[in-house]
């Protein structure tokens, strides 16, 4: 999971109370080294120079040093009785997401400031979050951990570039973007790069260097079944050389994200961006170890969106982009027109096991010709599956969860019979989505991360729609 940078503001008694505060000094030292020893497992703690806030010029010069750090988002930590002005004003001067913590130890008074505090800012009308109870106790800490991850994302996206490579592909509308919007709701820029420029910058790569990954891509695959038709070594090469340019627009234009058309240019006219989004999406390839960068296939931009949220939520996690085959209540099967992260294929940490259980089998279309990525992702694996979707000129951002299931691939449709697929039980109420969820496209990463996904969307003042049902 994303390791969020925290400042931590600890309050005490103001100087003008000396007595009172010597005489509580150490039930506050006690609760903080209590706070404090849970928290710093799972975030990085930036101190203010002054480690107890007791005056306005403290807190003045602390808000400076932390934003100057480049926190993700703060905490307002009350282990005693304190001025609940002194907080509210600190909290009033905070740019990041911040939280009300406190304690629920009798002798320290400290729920009552809480209270006293949090009306104090509810008065000023800001937003944040009140830790309902002692923070360090489970379900009150995992609520805080969540708001945290969930800030940290929202911080590290600010700013970041998606480029779109390509424009609208095969009259999918909900794939295009409002930049504009985009640029307002979660700062980010857009970049568009024609098609072209994959062509010419894969024609450049080195000989050398293709054959590197095609002996990578023999030596680890289960299989690569070559015919003489569709799908031959000169069918594959282009697909790495479609990878190795993809990875250089994404330097030369600084993009943290992006999205590449294919269809139906590339995949009738050069070749299928097959290989190219699978590697991209994946966490190494033949030069070794990388950061995943989350490529959407048919430059479907709320989807990249959606991809880059899930991987910066879970830390830098694969995520993969996924036709709604199928749905029912408790079933889902989910397609991809021929491209998932290797990753995927065993989810393990040995990327062999992950690419010996992958196949690259000639694509049912594309006239250029190319292979497509055939597995089954295994059994056993729960995962979030979410989607940011545009309803006017608001975002939504539907989420459900479920368990991957293993069924017969043969039984399926024969047009996803060559493609990566997902077979999940869910718990959802079918009409519900039909009527509101507003895409083809669903976006999958591994884990449980419904609630910050619930507290990101709070943040970014967007809507909210959780999918699951409540088991009976």
């Amino acid at each position: 999971m994303i390791k969020p940078t925290v400042g931590l503001i600890v309050f005490s008694e103001s100087l003008v109370r000396e007595d009172v505060y010597r005489k509580r000094r150490p039930i506050a030292e006690r609760e903080t080294k209590r706070f404090v020893e849970a928290l710093e497992k799972d975030v990085n703690i930036l101190w203010p120079r002054s480690r107890e806030i007791r005056s306005k010029a403290q807190a003045l010069q602390s808000i400076y040093e932390l934003h100057a750090a480049g926190i993700d988002a703060a905490i307002l930590y009350v282990p005693i009785f304190v001025a609940p002005a002194l907080v509210a004003h600190t909290a009033n001067l905070l740019r990041v997401p911040f939280a009300l913590a406190c304690n629920e130890a009798e002798d320290s008074l400290s729920q009552l400031v809480f209270l006293a505090a949090g009306g104090a800012i509810d008065q000023i009308g800001l937003k944040y979050l009140r830790v309902p109870g002692d923070a360090v106790e489970k379900s009150n800490y995992n609520i805080l951990m969540n708001f945290l991850r969930a800030a940290a994302a929202k911080r590290r996206l600010k700013g970041q570039t998606y480029g779109s490579i390509g424009g609208r592909s095969l009259g999918i509308s909900t794939g295009t973007a409002d930049t504009a919007l985009v640029e307002r709701i979660f700062n980010v820029d857009t970049e568009h790069i024609d098609q072209l420029e994959v062509v010419q910058r894969a024609e450049a790569i080195e000989q050398e260097k293709v054959q590197r990954y095609m002996d990578w891509l023999k030596d680890n695959l289960a299989a690569i079944e070559f015919n003489n038709i569709n799908f031959t070594k000169k069918h594959l090469e282009k697909q790495i050389r479609s990878y190795l340019a993809t990875k250089g627009i994404v330097e030369s234009f600084e993009l943290d994200f992006a999205g590449i058309k294919c269809q139906p240019e590339l995949s009738n006219g050069y070749c299928l961006q097959c290989i190219n989004v699978a590697l991209c999406n994946n966490n190494i390839d033949a030069d070794g170890p990388k950061e995943p960068i989350a490529l959407s296939c048919e430059a479907d931009s709320d989807g990249a969106l959606t991809m880059q949220i899930l991987k910066l939520l879970t830390g830098g996690k694969p995520t993969s982009l996924n036709d709604i085959a199928w749905i029912s209540n408790r079933e889902m099967t989910l397609a991809n027109c021929g491209s998932m992260a290797f990753y995927f294929g065993a989810r393990s940490k040995d990327y062999h096991e992950n690419m010996a259980a992958i196949k690259l089998v000639p694509h049912t279309f594309g006239k250029a010709g190319g292979a497509s990525i055939q597995f089954t992702v295994p059994e056993g694996n729960s995962m979030t599956f979410a989607r940011l979707f545009r309803q006017r000129t608001e975002y939504t951002l539907g989420v459900l969860t479920g368990k991957t299931v293993i069924k017969d691939r043969k039984q399926q449709s024969a047009t996803i019979q060559v493609r990566p697929l997902i077979f999940a039980n869910i718990n959802i109420n079918k009409r519900a989505f039909l009527e509101t969820f507003g895409a083809n496209h669903i976006h999958a990463v591994e884990g449980n991360i419904k609630s910050e996904l619930k507290a990101l969307s709070d943040m970014l003042n967007i809507n909210y729609i959780d999918y699951d049902v409540a088991s009976d």
